[in-house]
């Protein structure tokens, strides 16, 4: 595992993919529930990364809608970046989140 990959490029496991990450924000500390796939190329082993060498997906739910929560350590404006990834294409989007005391 701690050996260079012996290709140019990483693998991937394919699939669609959405990860929540914060872009910008007033609080030092943001997290999301359940923890977010990384949306770039981390190949370490314990990443949570679909390029991470022991990375499995997580398990589609019954309905098939995946919940997240977010919980910000203070009051502020952030602005959180949504990644779509179906491994081949990707697009992002960036939502403004305002919260109050």
């Amino acid at each position: 595992m701690l050996a260079a990959p012996s290709r140019v490029t990483v693998g991937k496991i394919n699939g669609l993919f959405l990860s929540w990450n914060v872009y910008r924000g007033d609080g030092s500390t943001v997290s999301f529930d359940p923890p977010q796939v990384n949306p770039w190329e981390d190949t370490r082993a314990s990443a949570n990364s679909p390029w991470g060498a022991l990375w499995l997906p997580p398990p589609v739910p019954v309905d098939g809608m995946y919940e997240v929560s977010v919980t910000f350590d203070e009051p502020g404006t952030y602005i959180l970046w949504a990644r779509a990834d179906d491994g081949g294409l990707y697009h992002d989007q960036y939502v403004t989140v305002i919260v109050r005391e």
